[in-house]
């Protein structure tokens, strides 16, 4: 009889432990669930959040110059987005920068499972800031660059006023050359005879030459004859000549021409109301213009600038190139922002955090 109790009792403890134990796994149960489903949930949440952000954040770097109205994009981007207009702070001037925008989104998510662990809700945020550029990049903040090969000013006296760069070097011979500015190779050579304001930098590391011909190509008047080209001259959009292209007069106005081949300018003068970027995308660009004056931009990506104009020639602007060879003494370069109002209305937005 007394066994017989003795088994009843152990029998209603195990129970006991068991309910306690099915409690304990039910628990652990619903906190891997929590782990799973709303962690999950949170990160398809944040990932949502953060393409919106970066939707955001590129709408309004498009309108930047006006700061109301690049915010105002934003905020319609996100709200397009899933995000309320009230839960997304803009930042036009993001680090003193008028080029770039700033963007916090903020979402509020519940929890399912983790409630019976306490947890209610939590806020996620997404951030990203763009910026716009005019096209060019690092090689237009330069007065003379040589993006693929040597730097190479020969018959001494040269005024730069700006940066100079060579990727395989820099050589300013002769003797009386001014240097208002750096002077960058990414090699070990970089040789001026005269003064240098700014830094002598070497072994600099590579810096990418920029290509966007097809940009100007969409928005361009396409010539294939001379007769087209001086037809085109005459009125104010870019020119985009297919074949090699002889300058022999001024070309008015901010703008770009574009040869696909070759580009001589023979005694092209222009005037300091004139911005015009000369742009050979796969040929050479030789000037053979004495004491004239260019105000603008000689640009050869893919080939060589050459000076043969003599003493005097002044480009009031920038040499960006394959490779640079001015031959003759007292050559200058005046570059200023200026010079960049031909390729102003190129620009891109990018996302940079």
């Amino acid at each position: 009889m007394m066994l017989l109790k003795l088994i009843k009792r152990l029998k209603k403890e195990e129970q006991g432990q068991a309910l306690i134990m099915v409690a304990l796994m039910l628990t652990v149960l619903l906190g891997f669930a929590a782990l799973v489903v709303d962690v999950g949930n949170l990160y398809v949440q944040k990932s949502q959040l953060q393409n919106a952000a970066d939707a955001a954040a590129l709408a309004g770097a498009q309108d930047l110059g006006t700061a109301i109205d690049a915010e105002a994009t934003a905020k319609n981007y996100a709200e397009a987005n899933g995000v309320p207009k009230t839960e997304t702070l803009v930042d036009t001037t993001y680090d003193n920068n008028p080029s770039k925008i700033e963007v916090v989104s903020t979402k509020n998510v519940s929890y399912t499972f983790a409630r019976v662990l306490g947890l209610l809700e939590t806020n996620v945020k997404a951030r990203a800031v763009a910026q716009k550029a005019t096209e060019g990049g690092d090689a237009f903040n330069y007065a003379v660059f040589a993006g693929g090969g040597a730097l190479t000013f020969t018959g001494g006296k040269h005024i730069i006023g700006g940066s100079v760069y060579g990727r395989n070097g820099v050589s300013f011979n002769g003797s009386g050359n001014e240097i208002d500015g750096d002077v960058v190779s990414s090699t070990s050579t970089a040789n001026v005879s005269g003064t240098i304001t700014g830094d002598t930098i070497t072994n600099n590391p590579v810096i990418p030459m920029p290509d966007f011909s097809n940009l100007i190509k969409a928005q361009a008047t396409i010539c294939t004859t001379v007769a087209e080209f001086n037809n085109a001259v005459a009125g104010t959009d870019d020119i985009y000549f297919i074949g090699n292209l002889t300058i022999t007069a001024r070309i008015p106005g901010d703008r770009v021409v574009v040869a696909t081949g070759n580009i001589t300018a023979n005694s092209a003068a222009q005037t300091s109301a004139d911005s015009v970027t000369f742009y050979s995308i796969n040929g050479n660009i030789t000037f053979n213009g004495g004491t004239s004056e260019i105000y603008g931009i000689l640009y050869a990506p893919n080939g060589t600038v050459t000076d043969n104009g003599g003493p005097n020639g002044h480009i009031n602007g920038r040499i960006i190139a394959k490779i640079v060879d001015v031959n003759g003494a007292k050559f200058s370069v005046d570059a200023s922002s200026n010079d960049l109002d031909s390729l102003s209305k190129y620009t891109t937005v990018k996302l940079i955090e």
